[in-house]
């Protein structure tokens, strides 16, 4: 996540412009904050993509090493407590764009 911040900075360091802000701290902390949520919401969609294979999969019974006669099951545990009760990753719905000067103006008119 830091690394994430860091190389977003060094990326967008000549487009800082000193001529039209005199506070480069507060470029950078931009840069960095958005990196960080950036990092978080890739991490919440692998963490959903891992709670939706874990809730499809199926168990069965396993052997540990060759020659076990041993059967073991998984049992007794309710996968249901472990995932969350819902999505944690929706994907965001794209709005339509609004309209704006001139396409305003071209629909009254029409």
């Amino acid at each position: 996540m830091i690394s994430d911040g860091i190389e977003n900075c060094l990326q967008y360091v000549k487009n800082f412009n000193p001529e039209k802000s005199k506070n480069p701290f507060a470029y950078f902390t931009q840069i960095i904050y958005y990196a960080f949520l950036r990092r978080i919401a890739k991490e919440k969609k692998q963490s959903h993509v891992k709670n939706k294979m874990i809730e499809r999969e199926a168990y069965s019974s396993f052997t540990t090493m060759e020659g076990d006669t041993n059967v073991y099951r998984v049992e007794g545990i309710d996968l249901a407590a472990f995932l969350p009760e819902e999505d944690v990753y929706k994907p965001k719905k794209k709005e339509p764009a609004k309209k704006k000067g001139l396409e305003i103006f071209m629909e009254k008119d029409t």
